[in-house]
């Protein structure tokens, strides 16, 4: 097996002397038996020879092997080049359907002109008023307690305030109310109006609701899981140099906007929230938020005060009696002016006819 696997070495015996090797090209020569190296190859056939190499060449061609893959090579991206492919011509489309639509010469251009244009657009912003709806008698909600329920917790979607309540509003009234200074101000409104807070007001004045209210365990499980996510996410969302002067600031605003929001969508239940209420309105977002409790009669510093007879938007609230009473005088006005219309035509033909009968008796 050794044999097989290894060459014969030349066997020397005891004390015999190993041959030296080669140290030069003409005793390697003569030890190979060779006149002189490399060995010349003799081909008979030059043109094969020839034919075979220039065939060589072509095939090892980097045009000839980029060809023969792309035939016979399965492409894992033809994918992404037909949708590459397709990406392209849908951009052709939209360029060609948006150079369609703003092309200005075809729209505005030959209307007005630049300069009008500008004055309309300055015009609009300085006279755009937010338009109020007001609702007639049918279509008014109510507003106590007890004609509103909670419309039910959906996942994905906050439950809206009562009364059609604008939680962004809400949140400036109470900012307006501290006095801020105008730099401080700009800063607290972007924290206090972003996503997460306003989903705070949103949340806990329902779940406040329903527990002061109308009880309802499920939902208000579901409503505090979201407030403690909302909360969170607040938290992170505040820069490090201001969370602490923020969250020192937060939880009593927070109880403000949420007794503000009771008092605008429930004026007519306003006896229900007075100082105990707001106490223990207090007492539970300050220890949700911060962990602990407010001092005693933290809320005498608020400033809503006139809520009770003004709405968030400085307009004086009418107590509901009167306005039952002001309708009901215009609807007497109204029945009085029209019997006075049926009467005066009878009037006027009796005193028309009245003279003529004399002459005539």
């Amino acid at each position: 097996m050794a044999g097989q696997l290894f060459p014969q070495l030349p066997h020397r015996t005891h004390g015999q002397k190993m041959q030296e090797p080669p140290k030069n090209i003409e005793e390697f020569l003569k030890l190979q038996n060779l006149d002189h190296w490399p060995k010349e190859i003799h081909l008979w056939d030059s043109d094969k020879l020839l034919y075979t190499m220039k065939k060589i060449k072509e095939d090892s061609s980097f045009t000839s092997i980029y060809t023969h893959l792309w035939g016979n090579v399965l492409r894992v991206d033809d994918a992404a080049m037909a949708m590459e492919s397709r990406l392209a011509e849908c951009s052709i489309l939209l360029k060609n359907h948006a150079s369609e639509i703003f092309e200005w010469n075809r729209i505005i251009s030959r209307t007005i002109s630049h300069g009008k244009l500008k004055q309309y657009k300055a015009f609009l912003k300085k006279y755009h008023k937010e338009k109020k709806i007001m609702l007639s008698d049918e279509m008014e909600t109510k507003k106590d307690i007890e004609g509103c329920d909670f419309p039910g917790f959906r996942t994905n979607e906050l439950t809206q305030l009562p009364r059609h309540l604008n939680a962004e509003r809400i949140y400036l009234f109470i900012l307006k109310a501290h006095n801020f200074d105008g730099k401080v101000f700009k800063i607290w409104r972007t924290h206090f109006l972003s996503e997460a807070s306003l989903a705070l007001l949103h949340d806990c004045f329902w779940w406040w609701f329903l527990h002061k209210f109308k009880p309802d365990r499920e939902n208000q499980a579901c409503l505090f899981d979201r407030i403690s996510e909302s909360y969170v996410s607040l938290f992170m969302s505040i820069p490090l140099s201001r969370k602490d002067t923020f969250f020192q600031v937060y939880p009593d605003c927070l109880a403000q906007a949420i007794y503000a929001t009771f008092q605008e969508a429930f004026p007519e239940s306003s006896n229900l929230f007075n100082d105990e209420f707001k106490e223990d309105l207090g007492n539970n977002i300050f220890l949700w938020l911060s962990g602990l409790p407010p001092q005693k009669g933290f809320w005498t510093h608020w400033k809503l005060k006139e809520l009770s007879t003004t709405t968030i938007h400085g307009s004086k609230k009418m107590p509901s009696k009167s306005i039952k009473d002001m309708i009901a005088r215009n609807q007497e006005q109204i029945s009085a002016c029209s019997s006075v219309h049926m009467i005066l035509p009878a009037k006027i033909l009796e005193w028309v006819v009245m003279p003529s009968s004399k002459g005539s008796s």
